[in-house]
């Protein structure tokens, strides 16, 4: 009997292994060399509240621990680029002075004076485009004699000719062009203000902002009617609000535990699929886990 025991203890284990390898593998990491500034073919008088974008949820988490808690992207942010993205969700330690990009206790091994270096070089090559990023503190400060707040400031200032330091998103496509604007989810009084009242696990108003994040679901139906949901709310209340409509969640009532890959793999293709057959315009900002580039151009294809 003990044998026994130890046998199926071993298969378990086993188990585990193999869904978490499996986890890890990549959905698609393919991506063209070239780039398509999609903007540039949107009329200059497009309000940003009708515009269809390309998002990503933890848009530099490409490194897990046996993916238990963390890997949700597979292009790195300069690919994400590339094929369309132009919302970016980013999380940040500060360690010394220094922010380092990560995801829960994952560190990403991506330092964030390299991700905002390619968002501003982005900006400034391709001025038709603007970007969206969502400043987020994940984890406490470490070694550091200053305050998050202080130091992010002062790094943001060296970009201030191409970082939108208004707490007002622009109106139009015009006015957005060649610049980065911020979400501001904790409190550094520079971008749009997000930090007070942003409800955990919801779908609630903030602002001028309509957000569903409802990341713990029981299975992926139920994140598709929270997705699709909101997808007919902006229809209902076309340029009413910005919409930020997050596809990334993961679901909590399965055993062996799921993963950000195990959401998306059932998802991504389902997105595909409904906006292939659904030609409105004005769904926001679709924010994704594990982006590729047929994903992100069937999003922004909805702008043409």
């Amino acid at each position: 009997m003990k044998k026994k025991n130890i046998i199926i203890a071993a298969s378990i284990s086993l188990f585990f292994v193999v869904v978490s390898l499996f986890a890890m593998l990549p959905i698609n990491n393919t991506y063209e060399n070239g780039i398509n500034p999609w903007m540039s073919y949107v009329e200059d008088n497009t309000k940003i509240n009708e515009l269809t974008i390309p998002g990503t949820h933890d848009s530099g988490a490409t490194h897990s621990i046996f993916d238990v808690a963390g890997k949700c992207q597979d292009l790195t942010i300069e690919q994400q680029l590339r094929i369309g993205t132009r919302f970016f969700d980013l999380r940040l330690q500060l360690i010394g002075e220094e922010f380092s990009i990560f995801h829960g206790p994952v560190d990403q091994g991506l330092k964030f004076d390299v991700v905002l270096n390619d968002l501003v070089n982005f900006v400034k090559e391709y001025d038709s485009e603007f970007l969206l990023i969502s400043i987020k503190k994940e984890n406490d400060d470490k070694n550091n004699t200053r305050s998050f707040k202080e130091v992010l400031t002062e790094k943001l200032n060296e970009y201030s000719e191409f970082i939108s330091f208004s707490n007002e998103i622009p109106n139009t496509v015009k006015e957005a062009r060649g610049k980065i604007y911020i979400i501001d989810r904790y409190g550094i009084d520079i971008g749009y203000p997000a930090y007070s009242n942003w409800v955990d696990d919801a779908t609630f108003t903030l602002n001028n902002l309509y957000i569903q994040d409802d990341y713990c679901v029981n299975n992926a139906e139920e994140k598709i009617t929270a997705i699709e949901n909101t997808f007919n709310y902006s229809k209902e209340n076309k340029g009413a609000y910005l919409y930020l409509n997050y596809s990334s969640c993961y679901f909590d009532n399965l055993f062996p535990p799921t993963y950000a890959g195990t959401a998306a793999y059932a998802i991504n293709p389902w997105l595909i699929n409904y906006l292939e057959n659904d030609n409105y315009k004005s769904f926001g900002i679709v924010i994704v886990d594990f982006i590729t580039k047929d994903l992100a151009e069937i999003i922004y294809r909805r702008n043409y």
